[in-house]
C-alpha cells in the first residue's frame, strides 16, 4: 500500500469537502503506520482503533486503542471526520460498523470508505507485494470463486460491488459519494486516459480492483456528484 497517496488523497477530500477535523479517527489502522502518515498530512489529532495495535507507533498526535469497529467506545459526534480503508470486508457486521462510524461523526462530520471490489477481474494491484504473492493471492481469488466461496462470510478477500457498498453506507449515512475515478486518476496518472476510459463504458465496475467512497452526515454537505 502506498500510504503517501492514500493520506495526500484523503486530504484532498477533506480540503474539498471543507472539513478540517481537529481529530480523525481511523476505523481497523492495523498496526498503526497508516495513522502515523494521516497525522503528518492532516495535522489533525489522529485515533487509530483496531483489535491490535502496535504502541510503537504512537507519538505526541496519534493515539492509538485497541478497540471493536462495531462497538466504539466514543461518544456520540466525537470526531469530524473518519477513515475506513479495506477493513469492512473484516467486520462480522459490516451495518453495524458503519452505523457506529457515523454516530461518532459530528453533524457536518466526514467519512471514507474503501474496500476491495467484489466484481473485479483481477486484485492486489499496486499494492507493495511482489508480483509473485499477487498472483498466488489472484489464483486463490478464483478458486474460491469456482468453489462458490466468494464472500467475506467465508474467509474470501471477497470486499463489496460499488453498489452493495453504496447501499451499506446509504443505510447510515444521507450523502454517499463515490470517488473511485479521482482515487485512480490520482494513484495512477499515467494510466489516466484508460481509467477515464473505462469509468465512461462501464467496464470499471470490473477492472477496478476496490472501490472508494466519501460520506456526510449532512444531505447538502459540499462534495462531487455521484
Amino acid at each position: 500500500m502506498s500510504f503517501g497517496f492514500e493520506s495526500r488523497f484523503y486530504h484532498e477530500l477533506l480540503t474539498e469537502s471543507g472539513v478540517k477535523p481537529k481529530k480523525l479517527l481511523v476505523i481497523g489502522c492495523g498496526a498503526g503506520v497508516e495513522v502515523s502518515h494521516l497525522a503528518d498530512e492532516t495535522g489533525a489529532l489522529v485515533i487509530g482503533v483496531d483489535l491490535e495495535v502496535d504502541p510503537r507507533w504512537a507519538k505526541p498526535n496519534v493515539l492509538l486503542l485497541r478497540a471493536d469497529a462495531q462497538r466504539l467506545p466514543f461518544r456520540d459526534g466525537a470526531f469530524e471526520a473518519s477513515y475506513c480503508y479495506h477493513v469492512l470486508e473484516h467486520v462480522p457486521q459490516p451495518p453495524k460498523a458503519i452505523a457506529e462510524a457515523r454516530r461518532v461523526l459530528a453533524t457536518d462530520g466526514m467519512g471514507y470508505f474503501g474496500t476491495p471490489n467484489r466484481s473485479r477481474f483481477v486484485g492486489y494491484i499496486g499494492g507493495r507485494a511482489t508480483t509473485s504473492e499477487k498472483i498466488v493471492w489472484n489464483l486463490i481469488d478464483w478458486g474460491k470463486r469456482l468453489q462458490g466461496r466468494w464472500s467475506n462470510e467465508q474467509g474470501a478477500h471477497a470486499g463489496f460491488s460499488r453498489s452493495q457498498l453504496s447501499r451499506l453506507l446509504s443505510a447510515s449515512f444521507p450523502k454517499v459519494e463515490s470517488v473511485d475515478l479521482p482515487y485512480y486518476l490520482g494513484k495512477y496518472p499515467k494510466l489516466a486516459g484508460f481509467w477515464r476510459l473505462m469509468f465512461r463504458i462501464g467496464f470499471a465496475g470490473f477492472v477496478a480492483p476496490s472501490v472508494y467512497f466519501r460520506t456526510r452526515c449532512r444531505a447538502g454537505a459540499p462534495g462531487r456528484s455521484s
